[in-house]
């Protein structure tokens, strides 16, 4: 009798689980993220690598870490968007992409974290 019923119970929650599921739909869609005018770049992917490691890629930290001038920068800095002029290499780590950007007045590309998803193998 106990396993009937927990079957049974078992059972239920399976058929309603779906259903609770699909009763649960936003009804507004999510507001579109703010872009930030300045993105942090490195001159070495592996510098970009060390510092999102150190800071957890948390943004306030990086600011932070940047400000400061007694820390350790790594070669990076933030350059406005207004600054970048394209892509010039992509490579994905681990699943993490990062992009080599094109600045202007410089003939050397900065790496920082893609805004487009890595690919799935």
């Amino acid at each position: 009798m106990t396993r009937v019923l927990a079957r049974s119970c078992l059972l239920l929650g399976l058929l309603a689980g779906p259903a609770v599921a699909q009763r649960a739909r936003p009804s507004a869609p999510a507001p579109a993220k703010a872009v930030p005018e300045k993105v942090v770049t490195c001159g070495a992917l592996a510098n970009l690598r060390i510092l999102m490691a150190e800071t957890g890629g948390d943004p306030a930290a990086i600011r932070t870490r940047l400000a400061d001038p007694k820390a350790d920068h790594l070669g990076c800095t933030r350059v406005g968007r207004d600054r970048i002029d394209g892509n010039a290499e992509r490579v994905v780590i681990g699943g993490t992409a990062y992009d080599c950007l094109k600045v202007k007045d410089s003939s050397l590309c900065r790496w920082t974290l893609s805004g487009v998803p890595a690919e799935a193998p």
